[in-house]
């Protein structure tokens, strides 16, 4: 029906709203707390009720006239047009909730609204019907807001019973631990039990939460691959309005890297602890063996006189060959303890890995095939030749020993980015030689994994295992600033990869002292100060120089010696000197040799002399250096060789 149609001869606003309101129309509203309003065609407000006028803050009677639209708030007002468009279609009824502008401030209200039609059944007016629903519009918006911040949660949230039956998970709990709500509904998964193995520890988490404090812990289980997962967990009793607890809320973080780190961390730790013993041992291994392989010296060119005993002989190499075998062992501890001084050179990596591989070949059961991967484009690195080759040696024997029916061991190099290790702490801006030890052997667990770097730690007790070969490997490693890793499955085999870095270590030329042969030593008059705490091996340098013809003055400890050399009268061309002294530090004793007797040659005599140290002596100009255990022959040339140099 045209607009011009439907308010043709209509009766003025004020006799029409007093029709309105003393009619059918509102008079049943006019008590109601529900708000009743009566507009026409036009959108003009005919009448409304109490509730109406009071909540828009307006006496009934002002209302008739004014533009019902006036009120929707702005943001609504387009949303609310075209619902009422709605009112002039079948079935001329509409319910919505919108905003509007009340003497309150912005409300929400909810409306019902329906058309009205005169008595020739034409649309006639629009009648509106309503209620203040703001307090429920922002209850739902706030459980919205909470239910989203749930949902996103970066933490793991779990909602359980009293019983312990989990009624609701999070996605983070899902995506965490790959169980989904409907599995752990499904199966009834003991959640809230998992990580509390002891009988007494479960009971003691109940007695908390039950009592209606928090309980907070750090537990260990399983996802649902099998794997570790660690979480710190926080358990909150959830109470009705009546204050009684209903529920329990569990607030799970996923901790799994941060606890991986401390262990690291821990390893750290515990390896630089027994590096600095081991350290401390080898001082004191490197004094008592270069006294037993002194004195084997001595008696050994006693016996190579006419008439010797042969038998005698026999016996005193085999002494002396001992001990060099334990001078090898306690170079091992050093490695370890990452206290040797790592001596670079330039090496080809793949040669050195072909050459012992081609070796190992040779002595490896005839069951392991071993089979190279090599990046022929690998440029020579720096490295010490010695400890890598020792590195090789101990993680093809690892994988020999994994394999005992044998299996194929490859060896792999290759050129990796730093920054594709940086899970490992890395340096980004190096590139890094990798070299990989590839088993097909048993495999290893997540728990020995954990510990097969650890000193004397080993599987392999009924074999003779000592649990210093990958430990050994790991002080290698680090000592050449390289890095570890190590993957593992069982029944799958082990990949053992090193990375060294290809520009991080500086090139050392190492120090080559070829001892001479049995024979005459070398002799001369000048006066030698040995400072050394160990007697013995003051007694022994004694015993050889003193024969050669020098005049021996022996001290035993750093305060000693400095106070020998302030008295000028004491005559002092040359210095034998250990480092690890008691009372002065063989550093402190170099400088005031320096200062003192800027004429007297030093030679260091010591066995533990770190990069480090030997910096700070080299600051000093001090070049001759010694390692304990030597060869008497060895100290009786240099100290010679020093006297006889000129500045």
């Amino acid at each position: 029906m045209r607009a011009a149609a439907l308010h043709a001869d209509k009766p003025p606003v004020t006799a029409l709203a007093a029709a309105v309101i003393h009619g059918d129309l509102v008079e049943p509203w006019e008590n109601s707390t529900y708000l009743a309003c009566v507009r026409d065609l036009r959108g003009q407000i005919v009448a409304v009720n109490q509730a109406f006028a009071r909540k828009f803050g307006r006496a009934t009677a002002a209302w008739a006239g004014r533009e019902m639209a006036s009120l929707v708030h702005t943001e609504d007002r387009a949303e609310w047009k075209a619902l009422e468009k709605r009112l002039r279609e079948t079935p001329f009824r509409i319910e919505h909730e919108t905003r509007w502008m009340t003497a309150q401030g912005c409300r929400w209200l909810a409306w019902e609204e329906i058309t009205l039609f005169d008595a020739n059944g034409q649309p006639h007016l629009f009648r509106a019907v309503g209620r203040d629903v703001t307090k429920r519009r922002l209850a739902e918006e706030h459980s919205y807001k909470l239910n989203n911040a749930v949902e996103q949660s970066p933490v793991g949230i779990v909602i359980a019973d009293l019983d312990g039956h989990v009624h609701y998970v999070n996605p983070k709990f899902t995506a965490v631990t790959g169980y989904s709500l409907e599995e752990v509904i499904e199966q009834n998964l003991p959640v809230l039990r998992q990580g509390l193995d002891k009988e007494e520890d479960y009971r003691a988490f109940w007695e908390t939460v039950q009592s209606g404090k928090e309980w907070r812990g750090e537990i260990c289980t399983h996802r649902k691959d099998g794997s570790i997962l660690w979480e710190a967990v926080q358990v909150s009793p959830i109470r009705n309005p009546a204050g009684e607890i209903t529920h329990l809320l569990s607030l799970r973080e996923d901790i799994t890297e941060r606890k991986r780190l401390e262990e690291q961390l821990r390893q750290s730790q515990k390896m630089e602890s027994l590096g600095t013993l081991a350290g401390g041992i080898a001082h004191d291994f490197n004094n008592l063996l270069a006294i037993i392989s002194g004195y084997a010296e001595i008696c050994l060119a006693r016996t190579l006189a006419p008439g010797g005993d042969e038998s005698l002989r026999r016996y005193l190499r085999e002494v002396h060959s001992a001990a060099q075998r334990a001078v090898g062992l306690v170079r091992r501890i050093l490695a370890f303890s990452r206290k040797a001084e790592v001596r670079v050179a330039a090496m080809n990596l793949n040669r050195q890995v072909r050459e012992l591989g081609s070796l190992l070949s040779e002595t490896f059961p005839r069951t392991i095939n071993i089979d190279y991967d090599f990046d022929e484009s690998l440029p020579p690195i720096l490295a010490d030749q010695n400890q890598l080759q020792q590195v090789v040696m101990n993680l093809c024997v690892n994988a020999r020993d994994a394999m005992p029916k044998g299996g194929c061991l490859t060896l792999v190099t290759r050129i990796v980015p730093g920054t594709q290790l940086a899970h490992l702490g890395a340096d980004a801006r190096l590139s890094y030689a990798c070299l990989r030890v590839v088993d097909t052997g048993v495999g290893m667990s997540p728990q020995v994994k954990a510990r097969i770097f650890e000193p004397f730690y080993t599987t392999k007790q009924d074999c003779g295992g000592t649990g210093l070969g990958l430990a050994v490997v790991y002080g290698i490693i680090t000592n050449h600033h390289g890095l570890l890793d190590v993957e593992s499955t069982i029944g799958s085999g082990s990949t053992f990869s090193i990375f060294l870095p290809m520009s991080a270590v500086e090139q050392t030329p190492a120090a080559t002292t070829t001892p001479g042969t049995s024979g005459e030593l070398p002799r001369g008059t000048e006066a030698v100060l040995v400072v050394e705490d160990e007697m013995s091996l003051r007694t022994l340098l004694r015993s050889v120089l003193e024969p050669c013809g020098y005049k021996v003055h022996a001290v035993r400890d750093g305060r000693e010696a400095v106070d020998y050399l302030a008295k000028l009268d004491n005559a002092v061309d040359a210095v034998l000197l250990d480092l690890n002294m008691p009372e002065l530090h063989g550093l402190e004793v170099l400088r005031e040799v320096k200062r003192l007797r800027p004429s007297a040659r030093v030679v260091i005599v010591s066995g533990n002399i770190t990069k480090d140290m030997k910096a700070e002596l080299m600051k000093l100009g001090q070049r001759d250096f010694i390692p304990k255990p030597y060869r008497l022959e060895e100290v009786c040339l240099r100290l010679r060789r020093v006297l006889d140099e000129t500045d």
